[in-house]
């Protein structure tokens, strides 16, 4: 994602954030994209028209 990408700080439990980076190794990915992906997805099952429709900056 480009650096003019809007950002935010979130808090995560140890476990999710062990989870993340896990994924992240996995996939050889950064933890920000394991992190997008996962909305990315949550987004596409609930139907929502932006998912269907925003440019993907990752990779399935």
């Amino acid at each position: 994602m480009a650096r003019t990408d809007p950002q935010v700080a979130i808090r995560l439990p140890p476990d999710v954030k062990a989870f993340i980076k896990a994924e992240a190794a996995e996939n050889a990915s950064s933890q920000n994209s394991e992190i997008v992906r996962a909305i990315r997805e949550r987004m596409k099952a609930k139907g929502s028209a932006e998912a269907a429709t925003s440019p993907s900056h990752v990779t399935s």
